[in-house]
């Protein structure tokens, strides 16, 4: 009889701990609930860049001194960082007939922003012409990326919206973290097939990675490097044929096409564009971008705006005081629901 009897409380033991299990259970996922409610909410990055009125980086800030706000609307502050984190860095170099000569000082100057890195930061070589070329797979290995960039050579023509589109589709968007694209040309597309001015734009507004741009004149034209206004065998001053009228009027919208490109590539995403009066004076550049990339803030929010709408929200960065310069990301576009968008989805849609 006692055995009969301590079974049975036994058995009343185990069915009061797993009760108690269960309600704890119970209670852990209830708790856990305002987090899990997120999931299908995107969490929006915005990289963010602090200069006082002398162009020096602002260090120090905390949290609480900024503010976000979305289509005007404040947004909560989810995640800030001001730490030195890794960076991911695509390095794309144009390798257009336009840079055959300049090649040598290319490398140079690929060489001596790849040293102003961090040793943590991780880089992709991308040479593009008619083709684009990943050189390897990202890494932190310098001889690696020493022998790529001495292994890039130069072809003909120039397909920057697809070099920036791929490497965006195909490099960054599986990655997290800190993203960035450097890119090192004059920004006359000649042969993308894949993508065009207004999708490679769009795109960047969706996937977040900050483009820098580095422009140098290579003046496709076949005249003097350093002029726009030359032919060969011609001065300034020589009227020009109407044949040859046409062609400069067509090479000086292309080089105006090119510019505005570049100079929106690195607005959009909150990054900088950059003029290099020549290839030679290009490290100067290099050595800014690669500095601050090491001085930069980012700030994540969850946006109140739940409509997968595809439609684009713009983004203000604020401080309060106005003894600095803020540039942060200016907007994104806002995924789609995958019922409307299940042909067109690309993979960097579902984390602006």
């Amino acid at each position: 009889m006692k055995r009969f009897q301590a079974t049975i409380a036994l058995l009343a033991l185990i069915v009061f701990f797993a009760a108690g299990a269960t309600q704890g259970q119970t209670r852990e996922q209830e708790q856990r609930q305002p987090e899990t409610i997120r999931v299908d909410t995107s969490l929006v990055s915005v990289p963010v860049s602090v200069t006082d009125r002398m162009g020096r980086f602002v260090t120090g800030l905390t949290r609480a001194e900024f503010q976000v706000l979305e289509d005007g609307k404040l947004q909560e502050i989810a995640g800030f960082s001001a730490t030195e984190a890794p960076f991911n860095v695509a390095l794309l170099i144009d390798t257009s007939r336009s840079t055959r000569e300049l090649l040598g000082t290319i490398r140079k100057a690929a060489r001596s922003f790849i040293k102003q890195l961090q040793p943590q930061d991780r880089v992709l070589i991308v040479s593009f012409d008619e083709r684009v070329n990943f050189r390897h797979d990202f890494t932190s290995n310098r001889r690696q990326l020493q022998r790529a960039i001495n292994d890039v050579k130069s072809s003909y023509l120039t397909s920057i919206y697809d070099a920036i589109t791929l490497t965006i589709n195909q490099k960054l968007a599986p990655i997290n973290g800190r993203k960035a694209i450097v890119v090192f040309s004059d920004g006359v597309d000649t042969w993308s097939k894949q993508a065009n001015y207004d999708s490679t734009l769009d795109l960047v507004a969706r996937s977040g990675v900050l483009v820098y741009a580095v422009q140098y004149n290579t003046n496709n034209i076949g005249g003097s490097i350093s002029s726009p206004f030359r032919l060969p065998g011609r001065n300034f001053f020589t009227p020009f044929a109407a044949p040859q009228q046409d062609r400069l009027r067509q090479e000086m919208q292309r080089q105006i096409t090119a510019a505005n490109f570049l100079r929106a590539l690195a607005t959009q995403s909150g990054a900088r564009h950059l003029q290099a009066e020549s290839i030679e004076n290009s490290e100067r550049a290099f050595a800014l971008i690669a500095d601050e990339l090491r001085h930069q803030y980012t700030l994540e929010y969850y946006s109140n705006n739940e409509r997968r709408d595809g439609g684009y929200r713009a983004i203000k960065v604020q401080l309060g005081r106005d003894d600095v310069a803020i540039r942060a990301r200016q907007g994104y576009r806002a995924p789609k629901a995958e019922n409307d968008n299940r042909e067109n989805k690309s993979p960097n849609q579902s984390n602006p």
